[in-house]
């Protein structure tokens, strides 16, 4: 669990961002998990898992052997690294929620030790954890792009932070050290693709769950005008890459595609990857690198206004599994993201789960452990909830006093 709450960490060089070691040690923690998983982990959200998993192998066996590219590998561990990561999750939060809690508070903490020693002491500190994209860090701190964290840039440090603000809230119900996290997101990593998650996060949170707090919907109106007049009576440092893209969208909404090259490309990536989904009227495009790069040049050419596209693939993590099995994966999908959102016991927690799915639609694969993470300790916490007071039926060789129900 450890090295899913420090994906980017590197012990060997390796040219990843994310890194392996937190599948390799979840697969096994999963195996030895395999009787508490087979007691309690619900059936339906296990075939879900277990069929994702199935389509990628399948696909990749068939479209992408035998002399598989190192990009299609990487497609390929979108599809099974879930499973793993929400196995392992589920299996340590049902039998040792204290520990897990623990070790998520002490994971957050270090997190924001790290972002704050780098914006206020060195911005190099620490980045050497991340292998050779720690060279960068000076420059992306100059640049008024934030910090890197121990991540690799500041939009993975912004993502991160609203993952383990989830984790806390799902597994100890820390609200405040949550709270913490997210402010981190958006003052010390200064991600702009954190604050946009947040943001639609809560748009789609108050247009769904929010109740009587749709009237909150008003505000957005003045809320846009009261920007224009911390804008432009300059109340905020215009050297922050967040103030200026702020300044920007005020200005004139539809500039910000074009003008900033990395929200063009990621916003702009997304849109265009879901047009060419709709062109294609959902039909599998396949897992080979080529049917994506072959996809590329109709794409740019008739969207000029797109500056860049990623030869990776769509920057979303879940249009990239859409894209490439089309009305197939959306069957596991959708009971996944449908599972997720079932069962909250409040208001901030249904919040941030809809900011952490805003999040995987962004350039943020599922393959990375965060996904799983969160979708195992949800189905723990149902369980937990579903139980009461009373303790789920997990087996005996976990030890009563490591298995209290989670706050």
């Amino acid at each position: 669990m450890t090295f899913c709450l420090f994906p980017y960490t590197q012990i060997i060089k390796l040219d990843t961002y994310t890194q392996p070691y937190a599948f390799l040690f979840c697969s096994l923690a999963a195996a030895v998990a395999f009787p508490t998983l087979r007691s309690n982990f619900p059936g339906k959200d296990a075939a879900a898992l277990i069929g994702l998993a199935f389509l990628g192998v399948i696909g990749f066996l068939i479209s992408c052997m035998p002399g598989p590219t190192p990009q299609e590998l990487k497609y390929l561990l979108i599809y099974i690294c879930p499973i793993s990561f929400a196995f392992a999750s589920f299996g340590i939060a049902v039998e040792y929620p204290k520990a897990a809690d623990r070790i998520i508070t002490a994971a957050a903490l270090a997190w924001m030790a790290v972002g704050v020693i780098q914006s206020v002491v060195d911005p190099s500190f620490a980045s050497q954890l991340v292998g050779s994209y720690s060279e960068v860090a000076e420059a992306v701190v100059d640049s008024g792009r934030g910090t890197l964290g121990l991540a690799p840039e500041p939009t993975h440090f912004g993502f991160h932070m609203i993952v383990l603000a989830t984790a806390l809230v799902l597994v100890g119900g820390r609200n405040w050290l949550s709270i913490a996290c997210l402010i981190t997101a958006l003052i010390i990593a200064r991600s702009s693709s954190a604050a946009l998650a947040l943001a639609l996060g809560a748009l789609i949170y108050l247009i769904i769950y929010g109740k009587k707090a749709r009237l909150l919907l008003l505000l957005i109106f003045p809320l846009y005008f009261l920007l224009g007049i911390v804008i432009e009576n300059h109340m905020l440092p215009d050297n922050i890459r967040l103030v200026r893209l702020l300044g920007e969208f005020y200005q004139d909404p539809l500039y910000l595609l074009s003008s900033d090259a990395s929200t063009n490309a990621r916003l702009g990536g997304i849109y265009v990857g879901a047009k060419q989904i709709i062109a294609q009227t959902f039909f599998p495009a396949g897992m080979t690198e080529d049917a994506w790069l072959d996809a590329m040049g109709p794409i740019m050419a008739q969207n000029p206004w797109l500056l860049m596209l990623s030869g990776a693939g769509i920057p979303s993590g879940i249009l990239i599994v859409v894209f490439q099995f089309g009305f197939i994966a959306l069957v596991p999908l959708i009971f996944i993201i449908q599972s997720m959102m079932k069962g909250l016991r409040s208001q901030y927690e249904t919040f941030l789960l809809c900011a952490v799915l805003f999040v995987f639609f962004s350039q943020y694969m599922i393959s990375t452990p965060g996904f799983g993470m969160i979708y195992g300790f949800v189905i723990a916490r149902r369980l937990y909830a579903a139980h009461a007071t009373s303790l789920p039926p997990v087996t005996p060789q976990a030890p009563a006093s490591a298995r209290p129900a989670l706050a």
